[in-house]
């Protein structure tokens, strides 16, 4: 897959509104290039002493024609950064 998607994807995914929880977390579909794609929020990871560390955001699957592929694609910081600022507008209780 090339960057230019890849980049696009996870634009969209820092403008999205709808978010699902699953039990992996928090998911959103963004549709591109007429395929829809699953960007999953990052949680928290935890290094080898069992310490909290933040992850990233991810590219998780596809579904277009032809079936679902199953993806993982790691977003970078930045990316991350806007990804969990729409999570956190989209589903803030007033």
């Amino acid at each position: 897959m090339d960057t230019a998607t890849i980049s696009a994807v996870f634009t969209k995914a820092a403008t999205a509104t709808a978010w699902t929880q699953t039990n992996l977390g928090k998911v959103t579909e963004v549709t591109h290039e007429g395929q829809t794609w699953t960007v999953l929020l990052p949680g928290m990871g935890t290094d080898e002493a069992g310490e909290a560390t933040p992850s990233k955001a991810r590219i998780t699957g596809r579904l277009g024609y032809g079936g679902t592929t199953f993806e993982d694609i790691e977003a970078t910081w930045g990316q991350t950064m806007g990804i969990v600022e729409a999570a956190v507008s989209a589903t803030r209780v007033l």
